[in-house]
């Protein structure tokens, strides 16, 4: 019995081909150099008007043949350009991915990651403004006692009272204006519960005069 063995077909991509015209006509270039450099007796080295007027011959000769080509050599450069293209666009999306990375990593890095004069600016300014918190300290409201900074007299004076409460209400809202991103808000609820308890020490002194005075 014969035995039929099947026969595999492997894709093979086409060679690229040289037409023989061109061979002939490159062929015909060269020989054409040769005979004209010898009947008109050109030096083989050196700078020489002949021999220029052969080569420039030549070159008209191979641009016109070129011509042919010329679509394929658009396609070629189109493909050349949309690739570069490409490339630079990848290359500008790097360089602005890798320009946001280091505009979030700055702005999200803590105070004391941005050097020693930061954070001695920061730890001076909340001192100060633990200052000014002890300074406006909340007083008992179920009894008179003289203000923070204030004399027995002018505890007892309304118009004293005011006056240095308008300094503490500029005070505070100076402080709170540069620290605004420094103080932690429960310091700022803090100096404002004892301000407003300051407020009702005044009223309640307030009150208390006038009461006086009638009698």
């Amino acid at each position: 019995s014969t035995t039929v063995t099947p026969v595999k077909h492997q894709r093979s991509t086409p060679d690229i081909l040289t037409s023989g015209t061109d061979e002939r006509f490159f062929q015909s270039l060269f020989e054409f150099i040769e005979e004209e450099k010898r009947y008109l007796r050109c030096p083989e080295q050196g700078p020489d008007e002949l021999r220029y007027i052969i080569y420039r011959s030549v070159f008209n000769k191979v641009i016109a043949r070129a011509t042919a080509y010329k679509r394929l050599l658009l396609s070629i450069k189109a493909e050349y350009d949309d690739t570069i293209r490409e490339l630079k666009r990848r290359q500008d999306e790097a360089r602005m991915r890798q320009r946001n990375l280091a505009t979030e990593t700055d702005r999200h890095r803590p105070f004391t990651d941005q050097g020693p004069d930061v954070s001695r600016f920061v730890h001076a300014d909340n001192e100060c403004l633990a200052v000014c918190v002890r300074t406006v300290s909340a007083h008992p409201t179920t009894h008179l006692s003289h203000g923070p900074g204030l004399t027995v007299a002018e505890s007892e004076d309304p118009e004293a009272l005011d006056g240095h409460l308008k300094r503490l209400e500029a005070q505070r809202a100076a402080l709170l204006d540069r620290k605004s991103r420094c103080v932690s808000l429960e310091v700022r609820a803090e100096l404002d519960a004892k301000l407003h308890a300051a407020e009702l020490h005044r009223d309640q002194l307030t009150t208390e005069n006038n009461r006086l005075k009638v009698l």
